[in-house]
């Protein structure tokens, strides 16, 4: 069962913020976060399997893992590890028994081995919604318990619960080094600063970055005097892989990790202030003197104009930070198993299409657009995003929004989710 003890340090050096919690806007309502009932994967999946709980709970811990992976549909391939200690189950990780890290589009499973599962998925209204699932449950304890301790740490962008992956300066024990700080990866982040306190394989010659690698001070990391880049193609001999389910950390899900965990955080907040503005919106339509069909407008525009913006900017992979040549050796594995739930078009080109050479995605259109995170957007928030998505990516010239990407990339967009993306609204093409 996981140690008390971490949690007991965290709520001490964060227990204003914890007090305060009440105080954040998905606290409040029309979201009401910790008082409002889940009703994403993780509850469906208590409800179905609750009356065999305890005989899931004594299954090994490997195939408890391997039933989570699978009740969740999340690839085994996707497996990544981190050896930092920046997880609640924080005394549990080191550098030889390091956590891991499964995702899909739709599901993140954590794992220190010993402890307990932690699973994250997303909610129509409520968005990342944290789960635990602790062997030592007994009895009529949900299967996964929802649990808002990981807001400790998860509610840090824009106010909104949502993921994080960081990259710090570790020491020997996975330990962050005192006063050398620590970064949030986003797509931006130059590929040589991330991944500190995480194993990666795979990477050829060109590629630069922080992972592998411990040290005693922040200049072991970066400077003159940095250690040099330590390229894996396992982690046979570093980790007992026995432990696991496969023996890499590959670089590829490395790098969509560190995309799709930005398009969720986006995707999330943006549900969450839409949702916020149209609660608002009676009083101030009511303030205005409109009728009571009076559809919105003003600052919840506003609002829904901001968020698609930043919508498209991350759905786009602008700004995404640029890949030095003959940068990665894959073992190609992630990429067979990401491409199995592919969506083509007549001429067979999909968004789960990854290039690898110069970028993540072939089409830089993130897959995630067709998520369920992004199709419970609130309808007018969608609307607004597709419709700008749509003129964007026909427009001639292009405005800077969608200037990195080159006319028959932006062609190849358009033409690919006509044909796959439901749902589209009416002006769509127009």
């Amino acid at each position: 069962m996981p140690s008390s003890f971490p949690r007991l340090l965290l709520l001490g050096l964060l227990g204003p913020n914890l007090a305060a919690q009440q105080a954040e806007p998905f606290e409040e309502p029309p979201i009401s976060y910790s008082a409002t009932e889940a009703k994403d994967r993780a509850t469906a999946l208590n409800a179905a399997h609750q009356a065999r709980a305890n005989a899931i709970r004594s299954l090994p811990a490997k195939k408890r893992l391997q039933w989570l992976l699978d009740e969740f549909k999340v690839p085994v391939e996707s497996q990544i590890f981190v050896f930092s200690k920046t997880s609640l189950q924080r005394d549990l990780i080191t550098t030889e028994t390091p956590r891991v890290l499964y995702f899909s589009d739709e599901a993140y499973v954590g794992w220190a081995p010993t402890g307990a599962f932690e699973v994250t998925v997303f909610d129509p209204q409520l968005g990342a919604t944290f789960y635990v699932f602790d062997a030592h449950e007994t009895g009529a304890a949900p299967l996964l318990r929802r649990d808002n301790d990981c807001l400790l740490c998860h509610a840090r962008h824009e106010h909104t619960p949502t993921l994080r992956a960081r990259t710090v300066f570790p020491d020997a024990r996975g330990e962050p080094l005192a006063g050398s700080g620590s970064s949030n990866i986003d797509p931006a982040t130059p590929l040589e600063e991330r991944w500190g306190g995480w194993y990666v394989t795979g990477g050829g010659p060109g590629l630069r970055h922080r992972g592998n690698l411990t040290g005693r001070k922040p200049e072991d990391f970066e400077g003159p005097s940095a250690q040099p880049v330590r390229n894996l193609a396992s982690l046979e001999g570093v980790v007992d892989t026995r432990r696991y389910l496969l023996k890499t950390s590959d670089v590829v899900p490395m790098l969509l990790h560190d995309h799709q965990i930005h398009v969720h955080n986006v995707i999330s907040t943006a549900l969450q202030d839409a949702r916020i503005a149209l609660h608002r919106w009676p009083a101030m339509r009511k303030i205005l003197g409109l009728p009571d069909d009076a559809p919105p407008q003003g600052s919840c525009v506003v609002v829904f104009e901001s968020q698609a913006e930043k919508l498209l900017d991350a759905l786009l992979c602008r700004d995404e930070a640029p890949w030095p040549e003959d940068a990665l050796r894959s073992d190609g594995v992630f990429a067979a198993a990401y491409a199995k739930t592919r969506k083509a078009d007549a001429k067979g080109r999909s968004l789960r299409d990854l290039d690898l050479r110069t970028r993540l995605f072939r089409y830089r259109c993130s897959p995630l657009i067709y998520s369920e995170s992004f199709t419970h957007l609130p309808r007018q928030l969608r609307e607004i995003t597709l419709l700008r998505l749509s003129v964007g990516l026909r427009a001639f010239p292009p405005s800077p929004a969608f200037g990195h990407l080159e006319e028959s990339e932006r062609v190849a967009i358009h033409e690919i989710l006509t044909a796959t993306l439901p749902d589209l609204p009416a002006g769509w093409g127009k």
